[in-house]
């Protein structure tokens, strides 16, 4: 289970309706609605930084807690506009501390430097770069990348894994790596 559950503003109407009571909320608690009645006083931390989102709130009070690892459920947001920002949360904090947004289908981090991926064959990996990504390399993957450079777009989309653990390496940049929760088999 998780060592501290932290819900970003709304989230904890998520969080409550799942049967999951937060350790803390934070936020500027424009959404929390009637969230905030069934939460006891002492773990609502009003955070009304204009220049953060809640999500941003919510991650770096783990991390000022001592949490080594943070995993996000909910950050896709139901907003492409939200789901693309709370994807830069990752580049944002994922060298501090391992940071993934996990939902049904993926989980999803920043590569820092390398990682291994583990799972059956044809597990679905994605590999996108925000931004300029240079130097990056591929082991145990279908299809493999030897020193490429990946820019935002869709080139690193949809690859499996062959041979597990598998391994990618980036030299420069923010490479978001998405671990696919399913298993397909290609020719």
């Amino acid at each position: 289970g998780a060592a501290l559950v932290v819900a970003a503003d709304g989230g904890a109407r998520s969080a409550l309706a799942l049967g999951v009571m937060p350790d803390v909320v934070t936020g500027d608690l424009d959404s929390i609605g009637d969230a905030r009645d069934a939460i006891p006083a002492d773990r609502i931390r009003p955070n009304a930084d204009p220049n953060a989102t809640d999500l941003e709130k919510a991650v770096a009070l783990c991390l000022d807690e001592g949490c080594d690892a943070v995993d996000i459920i909910g950050g896709g947001g139901g907003r492409a506009d939200h789901a693309l920002a709370n994807l830069s949360v990752l580049v944002r904090f994922g060298r501090r501390a391992r940071v993934r947004m996990v939902d049904e289908r993926f989980a999803i981090e920043l590569v820092d430097g390398e990682a291994e991926v583990d799972g059956p064959e044809g597990t679905v990996v994605s590999l996108v770069g925000i931004g300029r990504c240079e130097g990056v390399t591929t082991s145990g993957l279908r299809w493999e990348l030897e020193d490429a450079t990946l820019d935002f777009s869709a080139h690193g989309v949809h690859n499996e894994i062959a041979t597990s653990p598998a391994r990618v390496t980036v030299r420069s940049g923010d490479l978001l790596l998405f671990r696919g929760r399913w298993v397909e088999h290609h020719a």
